[in-house]
């Protein structure tokens, strides 16, 4: 695994799954709102490499846009920190058609790697077991190196 971004080196860290998505957004909201000063947020971006419409899903390129790496890992950047200016944001690259699994693997290997204490999944369709969790979040639930927040409301917790 090659990660792009610098690594946390002391300290807690919580780490957010973040493929742009809103649901992806509302995870970074809640590890912000729960996460003390010293505690590193990290977001935390697979992008497959080439893969232009994956980026258009997200928003992260317009139809009439070439795909440039570059160009989807910068905005993926920029909407982390507009969620959060205390956020840091980190990504990996993988094969243009890489199964779901792969894309998980990566998060659970990066979780691990900065001994993140939580991972925040943000999901609309979290349900209330894991097994019934959509995409990546029930692998990335399953891994027992760190708690799991799963995140289903937008607003803050004290509302």
């Amino acid at each position: 695994m090659i990660v792009v971004g610098r690594l946390p080196t002391s300290g807690m860290t919580f780490v957010v799954p973040f493929d742009g998505s809103e649901q992806s957004r509302v995870g970074i909201l809640r590890a912000v709102e729960l996460a003390p000063r010293s505690v590193r947020v990290v977001a935390f971006s697979v992008v497959p490499r080439k893969n232009a419409e994956w980026a258009e899903e997200r928003g992260l390129l317009d139809g009439d846009e070439t795909y440039s790496n570059e160009r989807v890992v910068s905005r993926l950047q920029d909407r982390a920190h507009e969620v959060g200016d205390v956020v840091d944001f980190q990504h990996t690259t993988v094969d243009r058609y890489a199964p779901t699994g792969k894309i998980s693997h990566e998060i659970r290997a990066f979780a691990r790697d900065v001994d993140a204490k939580m991972v925040f999944v943000g999901s609309i369709r979290a349900g209330g077991l894991v097994s019934s969790l959509q995409s990546v979040g029930s692998s990335v639930a399953s891994d027992d190196a760190y708690d799991v927040v799963l995140v289903r409301r937008q607003g803050s917790l004290s509302d």
